[in-house]
């Protein structure tokens, strides 16, 4: 996948940036890893170890507030992005959260870090380690069970809504760039809309079809068509895109790259449909300058219109990785940047809100979509 990410700022192939939920987020992994260990004094660390399908033990920190009674807390439990990553990532927030009595966990993805079983990127299997998280804590005595907030970045942002979507007993969901969508059709406004950029003077007569034409080539892939039509759907796609202005071995590149297995499995994406199912307190946050996530914050708005405990944020400035400084927002500035996840103004936002989300008898949120 780091392959990838690579080669996304060469012609034709940047279109894939509108896969970056499914498919990658560059080098984020590495940069959370470097963040993952000692938070903040204000929190205590307990390791732990989270049983969840057979053969996959997930080793986390459970950070609980120092200095404080013995609880029980609050639990906001924290869920990466794409990709092997480790605990980490989530520093700043973790410390503001300690500071207000909250207690946070984080873990490694199972087959990664400290982990058993099998790393593979299959989105059930990782909401099936998240609820599974979610049940270790409730037994814990130092923890509030019916008081813990679910805190997923980019495809945690999908992760997140669909466990809470299962789970009646979330108090609360918070989304970090989290992509909002359902199934091939999301997947196809985000090509339509990258080569629609990249094609001077671009027409929709011309882009239309060519998208048309991907999608149609992924669902045969879902479908699990035959060879014969898939090369023919493929072939198809090439003489769409090279009528739309790609040059013939770009859109042949680019068609390859997206006849992936994560770009198959976009198929069951339901975020917005988990969104839209959600009667919690949900907190829905974007950056301005996101060129992963893209115009999301619209369809994020839709999908809670009737949850009146919903609220959507887009914050002025700031990429995928939501630290300050950004420049173009691109994935190629994160290891340039200040801590993951750690714009002040983000750590106020998600800080303030789970205080007075969690920290409320009746855990609410009042605050409107908006």
């Amino acid at each position: 996948m780091k392959a990838i990410a690579n080669v996304l700022c060469c012609g034709a192939l940047r279109l894939l940036t509108a896969l970056l939920p499914l498919l990658a987020t560059g080098n984020a992994g590495s940069v959370q890893a470097q963040q993952a260990r000692t938070v903040s004094p204000a929190a205590r660390a307990i390791e732990v170890r989270i049983p969840s399908e057979t053969g996959v033990v997930l080793a986390g920190t459970l950070h609980l507030p120092a200095g404080r009674s013995k609880g029980p807390y609050p639990l906001a439990v924290m869920i990466q992005g794409y990709g092997p990553n480790q605990r980490g990532g989530f520093s700043e927030i973790i410390k503001r959260l300690a500071a207000d009595g909250i207690a946070s966990l984080e873990y490694d993805k199972r087959g990664v870090g400290r982990s058993t079983g099998t790393y593979k990127e299959d989105v059930e299997q990782l909401t099936a380690d998240t609820a599974a998280v979610v049940v270790a804590m409730r037994h814990r005595s130092d923890i509030i069970g019916s008081r813990i907030a679910l805190v997923g970045h980019s495809q945690g942002g999908v992760i997140a809504p669909a466990a809470a979507a299962a789970d009646p007993h979330i108090a609360a969901v918070v989304t970090l760039a989290g992509s909002v969508g359902d199934g091939l059709p999301y997947v196809r406004k985000g090509i339509y809309r990258q080569m629609m950029k990249m094609v001077a003077g671009g027409q929709d007569a011309l882009i239309g079809p060519a998208a048309d034409a991907a999608m149609t080539m992924l669902q045969a892939r879902v479908d699990n068509r035959d060879a014969v039509t898939i090369s023919r759907l493929r072939a198809n796609a090439v003489d769409r895109f090279e009528a739309a202005g790609f040059p013939r071995p770009q859109g042949e590149q680019a068609l390859a790259m997206i006849d992936v297995p994560e770009a198959w499995s976009a198929s069951r994406l339901r975020s917005a449909s988990d969104l839209r199912a959600l009667h919690i307190p949900v907190l829905a946050i974007f950056g301005s300058k996101d060129t992963v996530v893209v115009d999301d914050a619209p369809a994020a708005r839709t999908a809670l219109a009737s949850n009146r405990r919903a609220r959507v944020v887009v914050l002025d400035g700031l990429g995928h990785s939501f630290q300050e400084g950004a420049v173009t927002g691109a994935p190629d500035e994160v290891a340039k940047s200040g801590p993951y996840n750690g714009s002040p103004r983000l750590v106020a936002v998600v800080g303030d809100w789970l205080r007075d989300t969690l920290l409320t008898r009746s855990a609410s949120g009042t605050g409107q979509a908006r």
